[in-house]
């Protein structure tokens, strides 16, 4: 879909073989999706589609990034975020962003198509405009096949270095005044601090920020739950609690900087 789906390639070289094959075991039944993932034996090298949602216009609202591991390969497919699974299940980040009033839209307008085309006109109600980002472009399962894939020396000389640098352009790019985070990783990542144990923290009501590190303003980043988290029976509550949380503090930014 024009304006979140885009393509980028990788000159693997001598990974190539190893590359292809672990690609071949962990993302097997995505590689024949057309146009998702193809590795060219020609020039050793792998072109795929990966997912940025940044909104083609902006409201007077602050700019909020929501910070996200890796696309799913079958929501890159699908053309939008966090799109239902294979068996037609709805991600429940919807759900949760609606309950919490960060993204109140209706179930009924909330097929990949109608969503991708109400984020990039902002065109929900709510506090903020949001950027949709992964700070992984290539689609996988789970952020840690990225690194079995291509190898720990690739991932770590091309990929994450990468990544880090364009994370870095996009905040600047789009001025976005706050990050929030659904991975412990990638707050590890990208933020001043560390941290450990957080679902605990999270479920007691504590407020987990810190401040992007290596960049030449203040953005602060917070950590909520993972997208996919529901191991409590009052998980939605948890969540969302977490995220009026977060709300409130870049609101208190936000009058603080007025």
């Amino acid at each position: 879909m024009p304006g979140i789906n885009f393509q980028r390639t990788y000159q693997l070289g001598e990974t190539y073989e190893s590359a292809r094959d672990r690609a071949g075991l962990l993302l097997k039944k995505y590689l024949g999706f057309t146009g998702l993932i193809t590795f060219n034996d020609t020039d050793r090298s792998v072109t795929f589609t990966s997912e940025k949602l940044i909104p083609a216009v902006y409201t007077a609202r602050p700019r909020i990034m929501l910070l996200f591991s890796n696309p799913h390969p079958y929501s890159v497919f699908q053309g939008m975020f966090l799109s239902p699974n294979t068996i037609g299940r709805e991600n429940s980040f919807w759900s949760v962003m609606e309950d919490a009033g960060w993204l109140p839209i209706a179930g009924a307008n909330r097929k990949p198509k109608q969503l991708a085309d109400i984020c990039i006109k902002a065109e929900y109600p709510g506090p903020f405009d949001l950027v949709f980002y992964c700070y992984y472009a290539f689609p996988s399962n789970y952020p840690e096949d990225i690194s079995k894939i291509f190898g720990k020396e690739y991932f770590g000389q091309v990929i994450e270095r990468d990544a880090m640098d364009e994370f870095r352009n996009t905040l600047q790019e789009t001025c976005v005044e706050a990050v929030v985070t659904f991975n412990k990783g990638v707050f590890n990542l990208v933020a001043k601090d560390q941290v450990d144990r957080y679902v605990e923290r999270l479920m007691e009501r504590d407020l987990i920020q810190s401040q992007v590190n290596d960049i030449c303003r203040q953005i602060p980043i917070f950590l909520t739950f993972p997208t996919g988290w529901r191991y409590h029976r009052q998980f939605r509550q948890f969540r969302k609690g977490s995220l009026d949380d977060i709300r409130l503090a870049i609101s208190r930014r936000e009058v603080d900087h007025a």
